[in-house]
């Protein structure tokens, strides 16, 4: 029977989400990782991404530290839908930065050891880049969504194992 001598890593999907949930608490943002026809607005999606420059960000130590790209994307609507975009981006970066800065750990799970914008956030006119999952050739009517990217260095939780239903028993 196989042993696991290493640590195993937490979903970065569900990292993100308990940061921006943590960070937004009490407000009406839909926080999520996927894109649909008929999300609400204001909504934020993270996800991790298979972008390049992955590379240029290696750990020096694979077993303890994982790099990764994560798109942050921000959908708004409204009059104020462009500058809204734009605020609630700006809170998220906020929301990565403090997480990682006060090395906010999520049980199960792990932290952000460190941060780097690749890209500031900017407007996009899709739904998703052509990497994504989901595309359509525009938004909805009066939406906007906004789109940075960032290159991350996570560490597994220190206590309390990942729930992997693929962890060898023993």
């Amino acid at each position: 029977m196989s042993t696991v001598n290493m640590p195993v890593f937490g979903s970065t999907n569900r990292l993100l989400m308990a940061v921006f949930r943590e960070f937004f608490v009490g407000q009406e943002i839909h926080i999520g990782t996927l894109f649909s026809e008929n999300i609400p607005t204001p909504a934020l999606i993270a996800r991790t991404e298979r972008r390049s420059g992955s590379i240029a960000h290696k750990a020096g130590d694979e077993m303890f530290i994982k790099p990764l790209i994560v798109s942050v994307n921000t959908l708004t609507s409204g009059l104020e839908a462009e500058s809204d975009g734009e605020a609630l981006q700006e809170m998220a970066r906020i929301a990565i930065t403090q997480a990682q800065r006060e090395q906010k750990t999520f049980p199960g799970i792990g932290h952000i050891a460190a941060i780097e914008n690749s890209t500031v956030a900017s407007r996009a006119s899709d739904w998703a880049t052509s990497t994504g999952i989901v595309q359509y050739a525009t938004l909805p009517k009066g939406v906007v969504r906004f789109e940075s990217i960032y290159r991350l260095l996570i560490r597994p939780p220190v206590t309390g194992s990942v729930n992997n239903r693929f962890r060898p028993l023993g």
